[in-house]
Formats: structure tokens, C-alpha cells, sequence
């Protein structure tokens, strides 16, 4: 499911408990956002980090930050459901949008990092992705940085870890235009070309009645070397993040990932 052009224009590149500066994808412009998602300064970078400063001070360390990161064509909406979970459970979340069909995956992860260098570094790091989103934190963990070790876990929903043969079958030149870079590194095999994470991962593939897809991303093409458990779950590829034993798992597993390995 693809959501409207404009929700694809804008990255979340710095993140203060629950307020986003966001950077737009073609235009030298930036926005600040409240928690509501209500915009309360546009102008520069520098502009919107001033008024930033005044309105939300700096952040303590935190216990356990989660960042969440959706899939291609989608927004951070599409993560509301498990964020509530998770923060439920007392941990703290960055539920990030960022311009899935008009960057690459390492532009994307790029972005990701240089929130984080933002953010005082966490006791505990973990991520909850969904498609695309996996991919990109594989790259991210390639990074070498002061938060690289607080890292504790992954939980991925419908990753297509081992490409999407589905993608590859419908690659056209109009898909590649409407779907962007990110897509089209897909469909020429990228994925078996990231890094595997060397924390502990787990991993929810979803399928449609007895298949072994959810019709995207087949089971198979979900699972990675070294992953701590994986999961099947009946669902399409859009929806495998609202299926609650996914969230119920993603609750659990993160909250025990320290003594895990």
C-alpha cells in the first residue's frame, strides 16, 4: 500500500521526545513538529534546531529507546499500533518517517545515523522495522558509532532479507520511477549484500491462507543467518505489524534482549 506523494517528501532528522525536525527530500527547507504532529516552525535547519532548544530542552540519557522505521511507500502511521505497545511497557519511542521512494538505503540509514548522534546515547538501543525499514538498520549497524554499542536487539516485520523475487517479477520502468532507488536496489539484489546484525534478531514473515507469502514477500526470503527466532503469522505484507502476536512478541523479546547471547 502506497500513501500519498506528500507523505514521501520529508525525513525526520532529529528526534527530542516525541519532536521531529524534518528535512525536505528536494528542497533546502525544514519543518519543527510537535508530539500532536502539529508544524510550529518552518525555515532552516538551524532555525527549527533553535526553536527546538526553546521549546522541548535537551534529553536525559535514556533507559531503553526503540526507533521504529516503516516500509516503502509508507509513513510512520503505518507503526502507531506496536509504538503504543512498546511504550506501554516503559519504553521509549522514536517513531520516525522518513522519504521511502526517493533516496537510497544507505541515504536512508545515513539520516538515521546522524539522528542518533543527536540523541544522547541510550543505556539500551533496539529497532522494530517493517520491509524496508529492516534493510536499512542492516546498513545502519555497518556504522561506527557512540551509540553502536548500546545496541540490543531487532525485532523485523516482512523483511525480504533475501530480495523479493515478487519485486524482480514486476520491475517495469514506471515502477521504478514511482517506487525509487530504494525499490530498484532492491530488485537488483541488494539485500544479500548487507551486513547481518550481530545482535539478536527476530523476525515475523506473514502469509496469505496457505501459502508461503503474504503477498510480496514470500517466508523464505524473511529469514536471516544468525537470527535468534523466527516467526509466521497469518497476514498480508501490509498489515504483519498490526497482527497482535507480533506486537505481543515485540513487547517481550525487546524487553528481554539484554540477556540474551
Amino acid at each position: 500500500m502506497i500513501q500519498g506523494a506528500g507523505t514521501q517528501l520529508w525525513a525526520d532528522v532529529r528526534w527530542r521526545d516525541g519532536w521531529r525536525i524534518q528535512s525536505h527530500s528536494e528542497l533546502p527547507v525544514s519543518r519543527l513538529l510537535d508530539p500532536s504532529g502539529e508544524v510550529r516552525r518552518r525555515g532552516s535547519l538551524i532555525d527549527c534546531e533553535r526553536a527546538l532548544d526553546r521549546l522541548q530542552p535537551a534529553l536525559k540519557e535514556s533507559e531503553h529507546l526503540v526507533v521504529l522505521l516503516h516500509g516503502l511507500g509508507r509513513t510512520r502511521y503505518s507503526m502507531r499500533r506496536i509504538d503504543q505497545a512498546l511504550a506501554g511497557a516503559g519504553m521509549t519511542t522514536a517513531r520516525l518517517d522518513y522519504p521511502s521512494t526517493r533516496r537510497t538505503i544507505q541515504d536512508h540509514a545515513e539520516t538515521v545515523a546522524t539522528l542518533l548522534d543527536d540523541v544522547p546515547t541510550p543505556i539500551r538501543l533496539s529497532f522494530v522495522t517493517h520491509s524496508l525499514g529492516g534493510l536499512i538498520i542492516r546498513q545502519l549497524l555497518e556504522r561506527d558509532a557512540s551509540w553502536r554499542p548500546s545496541v540490543r536487539g531487532i525485532l523485523m516485520l516482512a523483511p525480504p532479507n533475501q530480495g523479493a523475487a515478487l519485486a524482480r517479477s514486476l520491475d517495469t520502468p514506471v515502477l521504478r520511477a514511482v517506487m525509487g532507488p530504494s525499490f530498484v536496489q532492491l530488485v537488483e539484489g541488494i539485500a544479500t549484500s548487507l551486513p547481518v546484525p550481530d545482535v539478536p534478531t527476530s523476525i515475523f514473515a506473514g502469509r496469505v491462507g496457505n501459502s508461503r507469502t503474504d503477498g510480496l514477500v514470500t517466508v523464505e526470503e524473511t529469514k536471516l543467518a544468525g537470527m535468534a527466532e523466527h516467526h509466521v503469522v497469518p497476514s498480508i505484507h501490509t498489515f504483519v505489524m498490526n497482527h497482535p502476536a507480533a506486537i505481543e512478541r515485540a513487547v517481550s523479546f525487546l524487553g528481554a534482549s539484554p540477556d540474551r547471547g
